[in-house]
């Protein structure tokens, strides 16, 4: 059976039309084997769906992150509010100036949690 890829939820659903391929080569459609990839082709679908609805919520936070928050505030709040890596903000979709600098340039960036500061509603 091959690896199937459920990094993403287009990975999964990309994933779920790769087993259903697999299911439909299956000589007997009538056999175990056929049945079970079926079901898990079905089941890898809606699990796409479900993640595909999710997904369109956190895209919908991070834009409005983006529109309401200048650069280094976004910074501060990703990176050390939510202890958010430099490589995991830019897999967010941002392009902060401070996720490209050296490493070493983030020391002189105080932690807010260190501040006492807490973002809420």
């Amino acid at each position: 059976m091959p690896n199937y890829d459920l990094s993403s939820p287009g990975a999964v659903s990309a994933s779920a039309e790769q087993a259903r391929i697999r299911a439909g080569q299956e000589p007997d459609q009538s056999s175990y084997n056929a049945a079970w990839l079926h079901g898990y082709a079905s089941a890898l679908a809606n699990v796409a769906d479900a993640l595909e609805a999710r997904q369109e919520l956190v895209d919908a936070i991070i834009g409005f992150m983006g529109e309401q928050y200048p650069s280094a505030e976004l910074y501060g709040i990703l990176h050390d509010t939510l202890a958010m890596s430099d490589q995991e903000i830019l897999s967010l979709g941002f392009d902060l100036p401070q996720c490209r600098e050296p490493p070493r340039a983030h020391q002189g960036i105080k932690s807010a949690k260190k501040k006492g500061i807490h973002y809420e509603r």
